[in-house]
C-alpha cells in the first residue's frame, strides 16, 4: 500500500509513520486496502498509490520499522511548472487490519497530515505461522463493498466540465463505507483546460475527504491524455498515481494493472489501446504494440488457474455496448480485441464509464451469429431474448425513477449463524444472474460530468457502435453504425448522476459466492437503489458435479 500526497516543492525526508489503530497515537481517519491505494490531501491536492515496493528512501536511507520513506516523482505541466508528488510504500501490513498513519513533515495549514486505513481481506500467502494462517483464513471469508463511477470533473463554479454533483458523489459513496472506490476514467477533464495541473489539484482536494478514508483506484480515460506531456500524453497521470507494475517498461508503468482483494482479482485496462474512437487529444489505438493484450491474456489465464480466485472483474473506461443516440457508443475495437478474452477466461463483470448514463447488460458470451458488428450475444432464455437484428430488447426495461427498490432485509434471529452479507443486513436482489454463463457489463459514467447522456437514450433501444474512423483532411472522424440491442438488461433515463456499489460475499468453502450490485442516485443517496441484481457463481473450492451414471447394458440414452 502506498500513501501519496502533493507538495509545493521538494521536502526534506518525506516519511509516513504507521501502526495498527489500536496501538497508534495519531488522530483523524482514512481508509485503504492492501494492494490498493490511498489518497491524502495537501494544500495543493493529493495523489494515489499502490501496494508493493520497499521501505527505503530514494537516497538509500533505510526507514525504521513502522516508517516508510517517500520517493518524489515530478513532471512539468503545460506552463512548465514542476509538480512534486510524494509516494511512500507501507510494508509488512496484515490483511483485515485497521492502521493509522501520519505524514511528516506535516502538510501545514488546515490540511490534515494523519489518516487511517483498512487493509483488504486476502488469502494467506504463507502458512509458516498458525496465527498468520488463521488471520488470513478469516480475512478471506470477510465480505466487503466497493463502489464505482466514472466521468467526474470538479464542483468548482469555474469548471465547465463538472457540476455540483461531482462533489456530491464523493460524500455519497462514503455513506456505504466501501473498502475502495473505482474512479473509472475522465477524472478531471484536465486535458481540456488551460491550467490542467490546477484542475488536478482541485480534483484531489475535492475527493480527499473520501480518499483519505478509502483508496480511490484510478482508471485512465481518454481525457487523461494531455498533449505535450510525454510520449503518450500521460506523464501527469503516471506521476500522480503510483500503481502496480505490468512488466511492459517504464513508458507503460501503471497504465494497466491488477490487484487482488479477498477472492476477487481486479484487472484495470487502458481502453484507448483497443478503441477505434478518436475522442482524445492523442490517438492511442495500438500504442502498446500488443503488450497490453498479451498481458491481459496472461493475467486472465493466471486468475482462472488460481483456485483461491473466484471472481474476475475488469475495469476500463470505454464501453463495448451503448444505446445512447449521441455521445460515444460501444467500440468495435473492444469487441474485436478483448471481448473474446473475456469469453475465453470467463470474466464475470466489466465496469465502465465513458457514456454519461447508467446501463447494464444481460450476461453476454460470444457474438450474435452473422453479426458484422460482433453484436454480443445475450445469455437469456430463448423466449426472452430479442431476435437477431432486432432494434428492441424485449427484456430491457428502462428503469423509472425509484421504480426499483431494495428488497427489505430479513431480520436475523439472535444466535443464528449468518453469512457476512446477512450479518451486514444486505438484502437479496429479486433478479439473479449466474456469471458462469456470461459477462455482465455495467456502464456508470455518471460521476458529475456537465453533459449527461440520460436524455439521449434511443427509444426503442438501438445500439450505437463505433467502427474504424475515416480520415478527413488528415484528421480522424469517428463513424457510428446501428445494431439491435438484445444484450440490454436495464438502463436509466431519470438518474443522470449516480454510482454503483458492489457488495461481495465470498460465501463459505464449497458453497456459492455472490456480488450484490446496487445503483444509487448520488443526489439522493439515502433513497432505495434504483437498480439491483445479485450476481452468483460457485466458489472454486466447491466440489465438482458428480458424473452422470453410466447407462445399464442395453439401455439407450436420449
Amino acid at each position: 500500500m502506498v500513501v501519496s500526497w502533493l507538495t509545493d516543492g521538494p521536502v526534506p525526508r518525506p516519511t509516513v509513520r504507521y501502526a495498527p489503530a489500536d496501538t497508534a497515537t495519531t488522530t483523524d481517519t482514512a481508509t485503504t486496502a492492501d494492494t490498493a491505494t490511498t489518497t491524502t490531501d495537501t494544500d495543493t491536492g493529493s495523489g494515489s498509490g499502490s501496494a508493493s515496493g520497499a521501505g527505503v528512501a530514494a537516497d538509500g536511507d533505510v526507514a525504521e520499522p513502522g516508517e516508510a520513506r517517500a520517493t518524489t516523482r515530478t513532471y512539468r505541466d503545460a506552463s512548465r511548472r514542476k509538480i512534486h508528488v510524494q509516494h511512500a510504500t507501507l510494508m509488512g501490513l496484515r490483511p483485515g487490519v485497521r492502521y493509522r498513519y501520519e505524514i511528516t513533515p506535516p502538510l501545514g495549514g488546515s490540511e490534515p497530515s494523519t489518516g487511517e486505513f483498512r487493509t483488504a481481506p486476502r488469502p494467506s500467502a504463507s502458512a509458516s505461522a498458525q496465527q498468520e494462517a488463521q488471520e488470513a483464513l478469516e480475512a478471506s471469508w470477510a465480505a466487503f463493498t466497493f463502489t464505482a463511477f466514472g466521468d467526474h470533473g470538479t464542483d468548482r463554479e469555474d469548471d465547465p466540465y463538472g457540476s455540483p454533483a461531482s462533489g456530491a458523489v464523493v460524500a455519497a459513496v462514503d455513506l456505504l463505507d466501501p473498502l475502495f472506490n473505482f474512479a473509472l476514467g475522465d477524472l478531471t477533464y484536465a486535458s481540456l483546460r488551460h491550467e490542467p495541473s490546477r484542475v488536478w489539484a482541485d480534483w484531489f482536494r475535492m475527493v480527499s475527504p473520501s480518499a483519505r478514508r478509502r483508496p480511490w483506484m484510478p482508471v485512465a480515460g481518454n481525457h487523461e491524455s494531455e498533449r505535450g506531456l510525454g510520449k503518450f500524453g500521460l506523464d501527469s497521470y503516471q506521476t500522480y498515481f503510483e500503481l502496480p507494475g505490468n512488466d511492459a517498461g517504464r513508458d507503460f508503468h501503471g497504465l494497466w494493472y491488477t490487484f487482488t482483494v479477498g477472492r476477487v482479482r481486479f484487472v484495470v485496462l487502458l481502453g484507448e489501446d483497443a478503441c477505434y474512437q478518436a475522442h482524445g487529444l492523442v490517438y492511442l489505438r495500438g500504442f502498446s504494440g500488443g503488450r497490453q493484450t498479451a498481458w491481459l491474456e496472461r493475467t486472465l489465464r493466471a486468475a482462472r488457474a488460481d483456485t483461491t480466485i473466484d471472481w474476475v472483474i475488469v475495469a476500463v473506461h470505454q464501453v463495448a455496448m451503448s444505446t445512447a443516440a449521441y455521445h460515444n457508443g460501444g467500440d468495435l475495437g473492444l469487441r474485436e480485441e478483448w471481448l473474446p478474452l473475456f469469453d475465453r477466461y470467463q470474466v464475470d463483470l466489466v465496469v465502465c464509464g465513458h457514456e454519461h448514463h447508467y446501463e447494464r447488460t444481460h450476461p453476454v458470451r460470444g457474438a450474435v451469429p452473422g453479426s458484422p458488428l460482433l453484436t454480443p450475444r445475450p445469455v437469456v432464455p430463448t423466449s426472452a431474448a430479442a431476435p437477431t437484428g432486432s432494434a428492441v430488447s424485449t427484456t430491457a426495461p428502462t428503469v423509472p425513477k425509484a421504480a426499483r427498490t431494495a428488497t427489505p432485509a430479513t431480520t436475523v434471529t439472535p444466535g443464528t449463524t449468518v453469512t457476512p452479507a446477512t450479518a451486514s443486513g444486505l438484502a437479496v436482489a429479486a433478479e439473479q444472474v449466474d456469471t458462469t454463463t456470461g459477462t455482465v457489463h455495467v456502464t456508470i459514467g455518471t460521476g458529475g460530468s456537465s453533459t449527461p447522456s440520460t436524455g439521449a437514450l434511443l427509444d426503442p433501444p438501438i445500439g450505437q457502435v463505433v467502427v474504424p474512423p475515416e480520415l478527413v483532411r488528415g484528421r480522424r472522424r469517428t463513424i457510428h453504425a446501428d445494431e439491435g440491442a438484445p444484450w440490454l438488461a436495464a438502463r436509466s433515463a431519470d438518474h443522470p448522476y449516480a454510482f454503483a456499489a458492489f457488495h461481495v460475499d465470498p460465501g463459505v468453502p464449497g458453497g456459492t459466492t455472490t456480488i450484490r450490485l446496487t445503483v444509487h442516485d448520488s443526489l439522493a443517496p439515502t433513497d432505495p437503489p434504483f437498480d439491483e441484481v445479485l450476481l452468483t457463481r460457485p466458489r472454486r473450492d466447491a466440489p465438482a458435479p458428480a458424473p452422470e451414471p453410466a447407462p445399464e447394458p442395453g439401455e439407450r440414452t436420449v
